[in-house]
């Protein structure tokens, strides 16, 4: 099962600065986003429960050191996306076949791809985009 979990890239941030989970290797396409989509399995809301405690245990690291920005599933429960910046695609893929969900045969896809942000805040800044990068370009924060 784990085999078919192969996805196709991933990154990590924190913090407000580019950081690298632990074992993670930078890469010049290190300083963007990643985002990492999982396809669940039926019933997933149900099926999970015996697992989610280890599940968020397992990412909390990369939450702790700023790699995913955030995540969460969708409503309905059907998927849920990473975001995550700072680190590679590979580094995430790896990370995600450890993941109990996927151990646990739970997660039915693992789509990683890589994101070119070109308009709202920025996760960096607890205010969004920073506010004199924003001015400099004339933009008016409300």
């Amino acid at each position: 099962m784990l085999g078919a979990l192969r996805g196709s890239g991933g990154a990590l941030l924190r913090g407000g600065r580019l950081a690298a989970a632990p074992g993670a290797r930078l890469s010049s396409s290190a300083g963007g986003y990643i985002l990492m989509d999982y396809g669940y399995v039926e019933g997933m809301l149900v099926k999970r429960a015996p697992h989610r405690a280890a599940h968020l245990a397992h990412w909390q690291p990369e939450f702790e050191s700023g790699a995913i920005r955030l995540a969460g599933a969708y409503s309905p429960a059907e998927d849920a996306l990473f975001i995550f910046y700072g680190t590679t695609r590979e580094w995430i893929e790896a990370r995600a076949q450890t993941d109990p969900y996927c151990v646990a045969g739970l997660v039915t896809s693992v789509k990683t791809k890589e994101w070119s942000v070109v308009a709202g805040a920025d996760f960096s800044s607890p205010q969004g985009a920073p506010r004199d990068y924003a001015t400099s370009c004339g933009l008016i924060l409300l």
